[in-house]
């Protein structure tokens, strides 16, 4: 019997719940929305449990199983692992050039983070889009 590090099916509806809620308020937040009716240490809360709501969802979506898990999945996800990886290392390639090319930097400590938060959201995104684009093109295909 194969380990699996995977979660069952039912967490990536629940994923798919928390990721578009706590990606909408904590952008909301960001954005000023609701300066005026919250005090600092209720909007910091809401910030982080937005976006701990945010990454849980993400992460259920991710490392849930598919309801046919086999071999062919499993190329999949290490195919789009790849992709991932080889897209976040260009990433890092084009926006340092630019950085050194027209002397930009992140704007302090805070601007840093967000970058580097940023490119890995944009690793595991671009993991979503890969592994489902793959899954949807090939079932279409062996629909035909």
């Amino acid at each position: 019997m194969k380990l699996s590090y995977l979660l069952p099916n039912r967490f990536k509806k629940i994923g798919l719940f928390l990721l578009p809620i706590g990606l909408i308020i904590w952008i909301s937040i960001q954005q000023g929305l609701f300066k005026s009716e919250l005090n600092h240490t209720n909007k910091v809360l809401i910030l982080t449990l937005s976006f701990l709501s945010f990454l849980f969802g993400l992460y259920f979506i991710l490392f849930s199983k598919e309801p046919i898990e086999d071999e062919f999945i499993e190329r999949v996800r290490l195919k789009s692992f790849q992709i991932s990886s080889i897209t976040q290392m260009a990433f890092f390639l084009i926006s340092f050039n630019i950085m050194m090319i027209f002397n930009i930097e992140p704007s302090g400590d805070s601007g840093l983070s967000i970058f580097f938060l940023f490119s890995i959201i944009l690793f595991w995104i671009m993991y979503i889009l890969i592994f489902n684009y793959t899954l949807i093109n090939n079932k279409s295909k062996l629909d035909d």
